[in-house]
């Protein structure tokens, strides 16, 4: 049953194949398997550095591929500190080290495939980890049988052959074929998640519906067919929806992607985490909901922090994914063409970078409806008093030393520094962000907030319309 098994989920070939082989029962077993069957192999296996033991497990794994007349490769790392350095439990970090060493090798080999002997068992245990953690659908598939790309490679499947069968068909296939596998002992130490699952939940869930694994390893087989009718539409959205893509930050229209089913947004944002950090697997559903919400309701001009030293960024029509390290474009932000100063006339406009153009003119404040000036929820227009914000106006850059009054601290004034700070204006957009000047004073800083001193008041005569917009 289990050589059939291996035969139908990896076609014969001449391409190499990477097994990795902890010396357990699974990996034995699939080992085994691979020899029998004449595929060409190679034995990759990982120290972990965890038990005392571990050296000596890893020359018994090089003598069973050197009885079988398999090459074997070796590496290892200190997991512990590489899980203290990276803020991961020891599971999360084995796992990440343990893979990147597999397809180093496989690289390196010129393997084509990468397998590995999780079983039934395995994929039950995941999937109850999975739902603990509150997982969505994809989480509930558990682990898949053939993988690419994945996490570790784009042109290297992962293929996991024993997927479907369960545990104690392997160790009847061992008994067998008088296989001698070595038995980890701190799988039986309960301090680890899976081990938890494994001994006390899995046993204590037989008790209440006899059967529960099996009912689980079905129901994760009909939920991965309905995940993937869903990623191939997410595929499909993924590549006709973002408008810039590079490997740390991302730009969609936001309007495009608010029109999409909440579930299709939550996949898209999903998909936009693992693009940016491959390496970062906790992405909760508050993370998602975080960067969901933000998006439905974007202030102008800021940004948050998520998770994963991720960041997300609303200006203009565009919502940006993007790494912490990330340099966004400016092409999205109001720019000064040159650190030139400017005139502004009134009326009239001047043309800005990025297709951005500042407009000034009169308003009659006799016919003036203040309403709109009251309620007014655009920061790239603003109304000025004209007699305390006298012509002519100038447009320029920051100075060293720039003061601001912000219009709500009744006359108190910052940095012009620290204003673009705290309204998250991104800092390579600082230096040629547009100010208009009065009479040496800051009177706006454009697309944020107006000056104290340049506000309409009941006894205002005059009015200058600032209107801020892109083409």
């Amino acid at each position: 049953m289990i050589l059939g098994h291996i035969k139908q989920i990896l076609p014969k070939s001449n391409q190499k194949i990477l097994i990795g082989v902890s010396g357990g029962p699974d990996s034995l077993c699939l080992l085994d398997g691979l020899a029998r069957l004449q595929y060409p192999v190679v034995v990759a296996h990982f120290n972990h550095h965890l038990r005392p033991e571990a050296d000596d497990e890893a020359q018994r794994v090089g003598e069973m591929a050197a009885s079988r007349g398999v090459p074997a490769s070796f590496g290892g790392k200190d997991v512990k500190h590489y899980a203290h350095e990276n803020s991961l439990s020891i599971e999360e970090a084995a796992r990440i080290l343990r893979y990147q060493f597999l397809f180093a090798k496989a690289q390196t080999l010129n393997a084509k495939v990468v397998v590995v002997g999780h079983n039934a068992n395995d994929q039950v245990e995941t999937i109850l980890m999975n739902i603990l953690r509150g997982s969505g659908l994809a989480g509930l598939t558990g682990m898949s049988s053939y993988t690419l790309p994945n996490q570790w490679s784009t042109s290297i499947p992962l293929v996991r052959p024993l997927l479907s069968i369960w545990r104690e068909d392997i160790l009847a296939y061992c008994q067998k074929h008088r296989l001698t596998p070595i038995y980890d002992h701190s799988n039986a130490e309960t301090t680890y998640f899976r081990n938890r699952v494994r001994h006390e939940l899995i046993p204590l869930l037989e008790e209440y519906r006899p059967g529960v694994r099996q009912r689980l390893w079905q129901m994760a087989c009909v939920l991965d067919g309905d995940q993937e009718v869903l990623e191939q539409q997410v595929e499909k959205l993924w590549e006709d929806l973002p408008l810039e893509r590079t490997s740390n930050y991302l730009a969609f229209e936001i309007e495009k992607i608010l029109s999409l089913p909440k579930g299709l947004q939550r996949r898209l944002i999903r998909r936009a985490f693992h693009h940016l950090r491959p390496n970062f697997t906790e992405v909760s559903f508050q993370i998602i909901e975080q960067a969901r919400q933000f998006m439905a309701s974007p202030p102008q001009g800021k940004e948050a922090n998520l998770a994963g030293r991720v960041r997300i960024i609303f200006i203009g029509e565009r919502v940006y994914f993007a790494a912490w390290e990330a340099n966004v474009p400016l092409t999205i932000w109001p720019q000064m063409p040159n650190k030139t100063d400017c005139e502004l006339p009134v009326p009239g406009e001047v043309l800005l970078n990025n297709g951005w153009r500042l407009q000034a003119k009169h308003v009659d404040a006799q016919g003036m409806a203040y309403d709109p000036i009251l309620h007014n929820a655009s920061p790239c227009q603003v109304w000025l008093d004209a007699e305390e914000t006298p012509t002519p106006l100038t447009l320029r850059i920051r100075r060293p030393g720039d003061r601001f009054s912000p219009l709500g601290m009744d006359g108190q004034s910052m940095k012009v520094a620290d204003f673009m700070i705290n309204e998250k204006i991104p800092q390579q957009a600082r230096e040629r962000w547009p100010l208009v000047i009065s009479q040496g004073e800051v009177v706006w800083i454009a697309g944020c907030r107006l000056a104290h001193a340049a506000r309409i008041t009941s006894r205002t005569k005059k009015i200058i319309s600032l209107t801020l917009r892109r083409d």
